[in-house]
C-alpha cells in the first residue's frame, strides 16, 4: 500500500496558518531561512487576522510553500517518507521540493517570482474564474472551444473532480460560458473570488517572465515520482523547466494526477498544508472509481499528531 504526500495551492491560505509549528528550534530556523529570501515580514502577515495581503498571490504563494515545508519537517523527523508526491497548482512546487528536485531556497525563490508576476498579469489582464458543477468535462470543453472560435477568451483552468471543472478567462466570456453551460444542464455555477484568471492565456505575461527566470534554477533528480499538473502524470527525468512555465497558462489536471496515483496503488494520502480541500477532492475521485482510500490532514498540531499516530499504526500493521 503506497502513500502520497499532497500539497495544496491558493485558496487554502488562512490567517495564522502554521504559527503553532514555529514553537521549536527547527521551525525558527526555517523562518530565519525564509526571511532571508523574502522582502516582507512572514510573521507580520501570518499573525495579522485582518490582513488582505495574505490573499494577494504575490504573498500567498511563498507563504503557503513555507507552511507546507514547516509541516513536512515534522513528518520527516518522525521517519515518514512518501512513495509519491503531488500538488495542486502552486502545490506542485512544494511537491518538487519534497521530492528533492528543488531545494527549499530555490522553490521559495521561484514561487515568490511566480506570485509577483502572476499578480502583475492579473492587474494587466482582468479576468475571472467559475466552478462548473454537474457536467461532463467534454461538454464544458466543447462550449469553451465554440466560444474561442467566436473570439472569446475562456478555457478550462482546473480539472478538480468528476463533475467539477473550473473555467477561466475574460469576465464577459466567462459569463457567456456560464449561461451556455446552464442550458447544457450544469447543476451549479460558482463565480470564484479570485484576483485573476489563473491557468489561462491571460497569464501569458507572467509565463514569459517566468520562463527566462526558471532557466537560472538548478533541478536535481527527484528521489521519488513527482507529478505534473500539465501532463496529469509523472514528471519526466530530468525535470523540464518549460513544463512549469506552461503550468502558469495551462489547465491544472488534478483529477488526472489523483487517478494516476490510484493506478499506481496509492491508498493513503496525507495533505500537507492548511485546509482539507484536496482531501475532499481525493475522496470524491476515489469513490468514482470504487476505491477505498485513507485521507489524513496536518493543518493543526492536533491533526498532525493524529496523522502521525495513524501512519505509525499502518506501518506496524505492514510489518
Amino acid at each position: 500500500m503506497k502513500t502520497a504526500f499532497i500539497f495544496p495551492g491558493q485558496g487554502s491560505q488562512k490567517p495564522q496558518m502554521g504559527l503553532e509549528f514555529l514553537d521549536n528550534p527547527k521551525g525558527q530556523n526555517l523562518l530565519e531561512q525564509t526571511q532571508k529570501v523574502l522582502d516582507f515580514s512572514v510573521l507580520e502577515l501570518l499573525e495579522d487576522e485582518h490582513s488582505t495581503k495574505l490573499h494577494e498571490t504575490k504573498y500567498t504563494q511563498p507563504l503557503l510553500l513555507f507552511v507546507s515545508r514547516l509541516i513536512l519537517q515534522f513528518l520527516e523527523e518522525e521517519g515518514f517518507h512518501p512513495d509519491i508526491v503531488a500538488g495542486l497548482s502552486l502545490g506542485e512546487y512544494s511537491a518538487l521540493m519534497a521530492s528533492g528536485a528543488l531545494s527549499y531556497e530555490s522553490a521559495l525563490t521561484l514561487v515568490s517570482k511566480r506570485g509577483e508576476w502572476m499578480q502583475e498579469a492579473a492587474n494587466q489582464n482582468a479576468g475571472t474564474m467559475a466552478a462548473i458543477l454537474g457536467l461532463e468535462d467534454e461538454v464544458i470543453e466543447k462550449v469553451c472551444k465554440e466560444l474561442q472560435e467566436q473570439g472569446l477568451l475562456v478555457s478550462p483552468a482546473n480539472y478538480n473532480t468528476p463533475g467539477q471543472l473550473v473555467i477561466g478567462g475574460k469576465k464577459d466570456a466567462v459569463e457567456i460560458a456560464v449561461e451556455k453551460l446552464k442550458e447544457q444542464g450544469a447543476k451549479r455555477e460558482i463565480v470564484l473570488p479570485v484576483s485573476g484568471a489563473f491557468h489561462t492565456e491571460l497569464m501569458t505575461p507572467a509565463a514569459e517572465k517566468f520562463n527566462d527566470f526558471i532557466e537560472t534554477i538548478s533541478f536535481q533528480t527527484p528521489s521519488i515520482p513527482v507529478l505534473s499538473n500539465v501532463t496529469g502524470v509523472q514528471h519526466s527525468i530530468p525535470i523540464k523547466a518549460e513544463i512549469l512555465t506552461q503550468q502558469i497558462t495551462h489547465s491544472v489536471k488534478w483529477k488526472q494526477n489523483v487517478e494516476w496515483m490510484l493506478e499506481q496503488g496509492v491508498r493513503v494520502f496525507v495533505e500537507i498544508g492548511p485546509g482539507k480541500s484536496l482531501s475532499q477532492m481525493i475522496k470524491q475521485i476515489a469513490k468514482s472509481h470504487s476505491i477505498e482510500v485513507t485521507v489524513l490532514q496536518t493543518e493543526s498540531m492536533k491533526l498532525l499528531d493524529q496523522t502521525v499516530q495513524e501512519l505509525r499504526r499502518m506501518k506496524e500493521g505492514n510489518r
